[in-house]
């Protein structure tokens, strides 16, 4: 060995002890996962079709939300637009904003003021209603062009203010049930989240009339997608730190209880939603764990000073370089899966090479042939046909 790789041993070690000896408010803790599934059954790689394809390739940044009805799609994107897409023309046809600020251009710098809206849904005939991760809960008239805050993020909930509205189901009228993914690390410093295994997030009940909020479940690991159950007793919500999906029982003879839905899955979960038909539910993974191929979290679980130093690193690079980081520590093996409302996996859809599949964020189905895929990263629409 010369004396320069001595000497760039050395300073490397420093730096690890150095950082591994840092007081500060990240501290990454022991967690355990069960093993990733084996790729069999329900989960046997079923190729997505060659007539998969994606939609509106840079032109649609982050679409991380998705909606599709009767040839139309609305969707919020990483700049801070909400859109009404005609999926016949290919137009761009509405556009709404949560603010009116004019320099939204998706970068982090911007995101503060300008917002970085996630889960949308439909409240009404006219409304809309969408999670900002920064900003709070909004309602949306496409037809208006307007939005309007129903609870703003500084919004204090048992002492904490909304930190990271990620997604969210509405239970009835002026009820609706949204994921707080953390209340420690905004969305810019997710990746923290996970590699510190945080479990401030939290599942919060909200009255859209009066902004009065309530927290059903605490103590999670980065909660993610909600989807009311279709008894209306329950709602479902993904866990993406631990790869499950908890049930919580709002009315009947459980009230106030939690189980596991769904446990082990094959993938970091994200939003779920319902199906066309009602009797089953598409549930998306953005980051793979299968048999063979574990995810980082996975490998590095019982390791927390691996991920302390990677994550005291990641603090001090630029915000678009920790988002990078943390995609190049995601296969490009993509999949997502359609479970029946006892949680049961009954068919999976798979993407090897990552082309169309990829990060995804959510699933939605048209009520017709094709699913539709949104992402957070991805600059395009994927669009799949059904099995």
């Amino acid at each position: 060995m010369t004396m320069g790789s001595i000497l760039i041993a050395i300073s490397i070690s420093f730096l690890a002890v150095s950082i591994l000896l840092s007081s500060n408010d990240f501290n990454p803790v022991e967690f355990t996962l069960p093993p990733p599934p084996e790729l069999s059954g329900p989960l046997k790689p079923k190729v997505i079709s060659q007539d998969s394809t994606n939609l509106f390739e840079g032109q649609a940044p982050g679409p991380e939300s998705l909606l599709v009805e009767k040839g139309l799609l609305y969707t919020c994107l990483a700049d801070g637009r909400c859109v009404k897409i005609n999926l016949k023309t290919g137009k761009f046809e509405k556009t709404v904003r949560l603010t009116s600020h004019t320099n939204c251009n998706g970068k982090p710098s911007t995101l503060d003021y300008c917002g970085r809206p996630l889960g949308l849904r439909r409240l009404n005939e006219n409304l809309f209603v969408v999670a900002d991760s920064y900003l709070g809960i909004y309602s949306i008239d496409f037809e208006k062009e307007k939005s309007q805050v129903i609870i703003p993020s500084d919004t204090k909930v048992n002492g904490k203010r909304i930190k990271f509205a990620d997604d969210f189901d509405i239970l009835d009228n002026d009820t609706i049930i949204f994921s707080d993914a953390s209340t420690k690390y905004n969305q810019n410093w997710f990746i923290l989240s996970f590699l510190e295994h945080d479990k401030s997030g939290r599942i919060i009940q909200a009255s859209i009339s009066t902004g009065k909020c309530h927290v059903l479940v605490d103590d999670l690991a980065f909660p993610n997608g909600v989807q009311v159950h279709p008894d209306k007793q329950s709602v479902l919500f993904s866990e993406s730190g631990t790869a499950k999906i908890h049930r919580y029982y709002l009315a009947g003879p459980k009230k106030g209880k939690k189980e596991i839905f769904a446990d082990n899955l094959p993938g970091l979960p994200d939003n779920i939603r319902l199906s066309s038909s009602g009797k089953s539910m598409y549930l998306a993974l953005f980051a793979l764990r299968m048999a063979g191929q574990p995810s980082f979290f996975d490998s590095t679980s019982q390791y927390p000073w691996i991920r302390k130093i990677v994550g005291e690193l990641m603090k001090v690079l630029p915000a678009p370089l920790v988002s990078r980081a943390f995609s190049a520590t995601n296969p490009l093996y993509g999949i997502f899966l359609e479970l029946d409302l006892d949680g049961n996996i009954v068919n999976s859809y798979h993407d090897p090479e990552g082309k169309i599949i990829h990060s995804t964020t959510q699933v939605v189905d048209d009520g017709e042939k094709h699913l539709y895929l949104g992402s957070f990263e991805n600059n395009y629409i994927g669009r799949v046909p059904k099995h």
